[in-house]
Order: structure tokens, then sequence, then C-alpha cells
């Protein structure tokens, strides 16, 4: 379901354009057929795959830092909080244009509809600082709306209007 082995083939291609980009696949992999042949798959490009496993806080956090992009291919997703996170860490981030991955990014440079799209797009911002910049500035600017703040005014917001509609309710006659 999260397509490692399409984000494989779409970096094997964008380092084939000359761009040496390397893959840190962060989170479980399984022991089943699947997860086999993503295991073999990572063993064949050993040179540029590192297969991270599941890691949580800091970890995860040294992770996202220490570097500029981030990709996630499963499609549909509902929200994907990896996406947000890595936003939030600083990462350009790839995503396919359904789900709500899509919604977090929110920039047509960063979606992608198919493996061709996104290696197209992929080399275009790799070959643009420029661009880099303004995706970053944009992605940063997203990521506020998945802040500790934000939660929290929209918390208070929700508990604020809850409390006018209940006192408003008590005033009306029938």
């Amino acid at each position: 379901e999260k397509r490692i082995e399409e984000m494989v083939g779409v970096l094997g291609r964008v380092r084939a354009l000359g761009h040496d980009v390397h893959l840190h696949l962060v989170g479980p992999i399984g022991e089943d057929g699947y997860g086999r042949w993503v295991h073999r798959l990572c063993l064949e490009n050993r040179g540029w795959i590192q297969v991270e496993g599941e890691k949580h806080g800091e970890e995860k956090k040294r992770i996202l830092a220490t570097h500029r992009f981030s990709m996630n291919a499963c499609p549909r997703e509902a929200f994907g909080i990896s996406v947000a996170e890595a936003a939030k860490a600083g990462c350009i981030v790839f995503v396919p244009s359904e789900g709500g991955q899509a919604e977090i990014v929110e920039h047509p440079m960063l979606t992608f509809d198919g493996p061709e799209a996104a290696i197209a797009k992929i080399d275009a911002v790799l070959r643009q600082p420029e661009l880099q910049q303004e995706l970053s500035r944009h992605l940063a600017e997203r990521g506020k709306a998945f802040s500790i703040a934000a939660f929290i005014a929209g918390m208070r917001q929700a508990v604020s209007r809850f409390l006018q509609e209940r006192k408003a309710g008590e005033h009306s006659t029938p």
C-alpha cells in the first residue's frame, strides 16, 4: 500500500538523470511476500538505499532534519502524518495528487499523478535552486497549520463556538 517499489523506481530514474539522490526508508517493512520483495529491492540498490526501520521521536527528527527532500507514494492516504512531519522539519515533500497528503503540501510542483510525473517534477525541482527556496518557504508556511499552537488555537475556537451555541440555545424560546 505504501508503494515503496514505485519510490525506488522513480528515484532510480531520477538518479539516471544525473542527480545524486538517496533514499532512507523509514517505517516497518513486513515479513510477508511484499516485505521480502522490498528487502531484496533495497539490497539490490544498497549503494543509495538505507533501510532505517521504524523510527520515533528524536531518531525520526534527526533523519528528517538532516535531509532536504521527502517522498510519499501511498495513494489516497487519509492524512499522511509523515508528510506533515517532513514539511514541518523543512523537507520539500513530493506526494501523490490524490488524498490527504496533497492537501498538506498544496502545491502543483509537489504532487504527481504517476511515476512519470513524479520523475519530471523531482528533476525540475532539483535543477532549480530558486524553486527549492520557494517550495521551502511555502511548506514552512503550510507547516504552521500542523503546529501545537495551531492545534491549541483550533481547540479553543471549537470550545468557544460550542459554549456560544449552548448559551444561545438556553436563551431561545420554543
